[in-house]
């Protein structure tokens, strides 16, 4: 008979639908009257029995329930035959386990990418056809939610060349935590530990509203480095809306019959509701377990579970689990849902109130209680009383002094029953605030309507700014609740990229918050954080500096600690001292930010990704590339483990952005393109308005085109990014002047003299309004000015503008140096002067880092044209050659505008070897790239001269007209072309 994993892996569809019907009912049938039914079956349709009693066996390996864990007893052998397979990126290596909805293999990816084994999860071919294919392709989109250190992480799906769905998961190696915890002899402290890990795991998949239904020792791993690890959400249910709820679907029903029935809940094993409070009853059966070695026994009708203490052998550990514990357990036990912990966190919280000694809310409130737990905790403070009232009234009245000692230790507990009743009034303060803020926001999305002109829509933008509106009309007595509103709406605003109405909604929630609840409470800290990024996209650093030194301070004392504020507090000084240009305290700000994000929230939580993110971006603006690279891929690999398979997402759409311009700024546009694109595909359908950060990918996309050399779409896509800005942020901002840079930049390139002038002045009238203008940015205008006057024949302005680059250079910035001194070449070369070379050399000279290509291009070009006007044309044309291999290596297209200068020269010297054909080959293409980004131009005029001389055409006209357009130029290497 063949092993289940040796069977074809598709089947005729007449063939499976004779078999689907009678899998169903082998499969309905009892364990105990299945191998009856087999047989009946059998000899029924002998024709179909391998391929029955197969699928038979693989149902018999599924009920093993080892699935993903590879920790129970031997199994049987399985597929040997697909070791060495293939799926995707990956290679099977050998089996780990059987389970109910399909098997697992270990595999390794080794695609030449990344390097590593994982475990890669197959559908049961039993399952085909039924309701487990879609149990099975839930199970993805559900890990594909979830990024938790404690929750094995989804790392890719796809479909094996057979037709089975597959996914790929995080390789837990690691043993069942039951056994974890008797084999170590743990304490009950340290058991709780690991019980912790694991309700941190389930709180995350709640927030992110997924229900695990089947928490059991055998889907908790603990790993080799002692932490946790919770698996198999293949039934896990996705909390539904009520119309969802009210379509009870096949892979609703299904669900049922993958459960493992000791460890159901009540709910569960009578067809009832789940919720939440089904995997608290699934972590209260575990927590039993792991405190007494055993599973409870069996529930009796209408009595509840006995206490795990019961159970237990060691009468050490038996006095620590009864009392509080013990309740914990049965709380969480309850038969009736609505009588367990509301939530994962309720639960937590009682078990971190019993490690810290503190009264635990499952148990019944009294005077008596709370003063055995406040003496249990001041051990110390009590002996000193008894000792202290010993020493007073002598030994004869040592018991009574005793009496007294514990009366004192009672009056404290009865002040603290004060406190806590305090505390509790609080709390349910801020539940009731917690409600009216719900039943608000409820109230926004119910009563909305839509915009005058917006044609039926209502965007979130327009939610919002009704948000903000009704606070202030309803909510002004309020402070509390228009605050926390209000900065919630402030917040959702900034998201979205509308920063004018996340400061309308700042400016009146800041102020609520710091005199509702003071500087240092939560909300307001998040208050001023939100206020210092708004600024900063306002580009108002001027606001910000003084501001952030008492924000940081305040964020390192808060209590609790507040680490993801005080993180992106870090974040946004970092950005503030960049500006500044402050390179080093910026640096370490940012690090700072990154190690404690990373120690604090993980490596994957979205804070961490940020502050990698703006390391990168911190390493870009102070031109430190390799740095940059390195740091966006590090970044791109975690953030595709986080949030891959979960595209679109914001997250990854803004690393894989970052990522994108780093490669641009290091001369790979090639590489960068498909990345941006996919980019732009992703936000499409992230932002339906047009937002910052839909402009910023438009950007990029253009920076990666003009980086190519493909300048007319790069300039069509600038031009209609520049344009939105203006649109959405008339006094512009820090976007604003880079977006302008950049068109001014593909202008410049083209040679537009009156269009690159426009840009420029633009930035400058921004720079006007906005103080602090980084040295550099100036610097980079001044050059581009420099070039046009130089090509303009304004060789006196051109020199003048170089020699303060090279001043500047000097004090401040040696690496725009180069730049000065391909300016003052140029000038010399388009002037006639004797001394090109020689100037051409000393640019050529000039140190560049390694990712400066396109810089060394134009100095091999401006070389090589100048040897070429000497008359040395062995060392032009090998210099033409170097140029032109440059910009093979930096990603520039062939026959583009970029390569122009240097095809010129070259064309020159086929014209003086008499290679007409060659010159006329590549002037054709000069001459198309000059007609469609700057026709009519001197440098058209040029291209078109020499195609005529090269294919010996051209009428009277045409020749007369470029003649007197040469020969009136200001540029003696133009008029040299005419009058030799």
């Amino acid at each position: 008979m063949p092993q289940p994993d040796e069977r074809p892996q598709t089947l005729p569809l007449s063939r499976w639908a004779r078999l689907s019907p009678l899998l169903d009912e082998l499969l309905d049938t009892p364990d105990a009257l299945r191998p009856a039914t087999l047989l009946r079956l059998c000899q029924a349709h002998a024709d179909l029995a391998d391929e029955l009693q197969a699928l038979a066996c693989s149902a018999q390996q599924a009920a093993l329930g080892r699935f993903l864990t590879g920790t129970g007893a031997e199994m049987p052998a399985v597929a040997s035959t697909r070791a060495g397979q293939r799926l995707g990126a990956y290679t099977l290596e050998e089996p780990l386990g059987q389970g109910g909805t399909g098997s697992v293999w270990r595999a390794r990816r080794d695609d030449g990418r990344f390097t590593g084994q994982v475990a890669i999860k197959l559908l049961h071919l039993s399952l085909l056809g039924r309701a487990g294919a879609e149990r099975f392709q839930r199970e993805g989109q559900v890990l594909a939610r979830l990024t938790h250190p404690h929750i094995a992480r989804l790392l890719d799906a796809g479909v094996a060349p057979g037709g089975q769905p597959y996914l790929v998961i995080e390789l837990v190696q690691g043993q069942r935590i039951d056994q974890h915890c008797l084999q170590r002899r743990l304490s009950v402290a340290a058991r709780l530990a690991l019980f912790a890990e694991v309700l941190s795991a389930v709180a995350h998949a709640h927030s992110h509203l997924v229900i695990h239904r089947d928490i059991k020792p055998a889907n908790v791993l603990v790993g080799d480095d002692g932490r946790v690890k919770l698996l198999d959400f293949g039934i896990a249910k996705l909390l539904e809306s009520d119309t969802q709820a009210a379509e009870a679907t096949a892979l609703t029903r299904e669900a049922g019959r993958v459960l493992t029935p000791e460890f159901a809940a009540p709910e569960q094993l009578q067809g009832q509701a789940i919720t939440t409070a089904t995997d608290v009853h699934g972590l209260g059966l575990l927590l039993y377990q792991l405190l007494s070695g055993q599973m409870p026994p069996r529930r009796q009708a209408g009595h509840e579970l006995p206490p795990p203490s019961r159970a237990m052998q060691d009468a050490s550990e038996r006095r620590q689990v009864e009392g509080d514990l013990d309740t914990i357990v049965q709380r969480a036990l309850k038969t009736d849902a609505a009588e367990r912990y509301a939530t994962v966190s309720a639960m937590a919280e009682d078990l971190e109130r019993f490690r810290d000694g503190r009264p635990v809310l499952a148990q019944r409130d009294s005077a008596a209680y709370r003063a055995r737990k406040w003496v249990a905790r001041n051990k110390a403070a009590t002996a000193v009383a008894a000792a202290t009232v010993l020493a007073l009234v002598g030994g004869a009245h040592a018991q009574v002094a005793v009496l007294l000692a514990l009366a004192t230790g009672a009056l404290l507990a009865l002040w603290q029953l004060q406190a806590a009743r305090a505390q509790a009034v609080r709390a349910i303060e801020a539940q009731r605030r917690a409600e009216e803020v719900k039943q608000f926001i409820s109230s926004i999305f119910s009563e909305s309507r839509p915009r005058e002109g917006s044609g039926g829509v209502v965007t979130a933008i327009d939610l919002l700014q009704s948000a903000r509106l009704r606070i202030e009309a309803e909510l002004a007595g309020n402070a509390p609740m228009a605050a926390e509103l209000g900065v919630l709406v402030a917040a959702s605003c900034e998201n979205l990229g509308h920063v004018a109405a996340a400061r309308e909604a700042l400016n009146a929630a800041l102020p609520r918050c710091l005199q509702a609840f003071g500087p240092r409470h939560a909300l307001s800290l998040q208050a001023r954080c939100l206020d210092v990024g708004v600024a900063h996209a306002e580009s108002n650093t001027v606001y910000t500096e003084p501001l952030m030194p008492a924000l940081i301070a305040d964020l390192r004392q808060a209590q609790p600690p507040q680490h993801r504020l005080l993180a992106e507090a870090l974040r946004e000084q970092s950005y503030l001292l960049a500006k500044l240009n402050q390179e080093e305290p910026s640096l370490a700000s940012v690090r700072e930010a990154v190690e404690l994000a990373r120690s604090q929230l993980g490596p994957t939580d979205e804070e961490t990704m940020a502050a990698l993110g703006l390391l990168a971006n911190t390493y870009q603006h102070f031109k430190r590339m390799d740095e940059a690279v390195a740091a966006t891929e590090a970044l791109m690999q975690v953030t595709r483990q986080a949030y891959g398979a979960q595209r679109p997402h914001t997250i990854l759409c803004e690393n894989e952005r970052l990522h994108a311009y780093s490669l641009t700024l290091v001369c790979r546009p090639a590489e960068a393109e498909p990345l941006a694109r996919q980019v732009m595909a992703d936000r499409t359908l992230l932002d339906v308005e047009t937002t910052q950060a839909v402009m910023l990918t438009q950007s990029l996309l253009a920076m990666c085109l003009g980086g190519q050399g493909r300048y007319a779409e790069a300039i069509a896509l600038a031009e209609g990014v520049l344009a939105q800005q203006r649109r959405l942020y008339a006094d512009g901002n820090w976007d604003t002047a880079a977006f302008a840079w950049r068109l001014a930049g593909y202008f410049l390139a083209s040679r537009r003299h009156a269009e690159t002038v426009a840009a420029l002045d633009e930035e400058d009238r921004f720079w006007a309004r906005h103080p602090g203008e980084p040295p550099d940015l100036k610097m980079r205008r001044l050059h581009a000015r420099a070039l046009l006057a130089a090509w303009q024949g304004d060789f006196d302005s051109a020199e003048a503008l170089a020699q303060s680059i090279l001043d500047d250079a000097a004090r401040r910035r040696p690496t725009d140096r180069v730049q000065a001194l391909h300016i003052l070449a140029t000038v010399a070369r388009l002037r006639g002067d004797d001394n090109a070379v020689e100037q051409a050399q000393h640019a050529l000279d000039a140190p560049l880092a390694p990712y400066q290509m396109l810089q060394l291009a134009r100095s091999q070009t401006e070389q090589g044209l100048a040897w070429l006007d000497a008359g040395q044309l062995a060392q032009a044309e090998a210099m033409l050659d170097q140029a032109q291999a440059t910009l093979d290596r930096a990603q520039v297209l062939p026959q583009t505008l970029l390569r122009c200068d240097a095809a010129i020269g070259q064309a020159r010297l086929m014209l003086h070897r008499q290679d007409h054909a060659g010159a006329a080959l590549t002037l054709r293409w000069v001459e198309q790239a000059w007609r469609t980004l700057n026709p009519d131009s001197i440098w058209h005029a040029q291209a078109q001269w020499l195609l005529m001389k090269a294919e010996h055409t051209g009428d009277p006209t045409a020749t007369s007209r470029l003649r007197h357009v040469l020969a009136s130029s200001p540029l003696s290497v133009m008029r040299r072309l005419v009058n030799p």
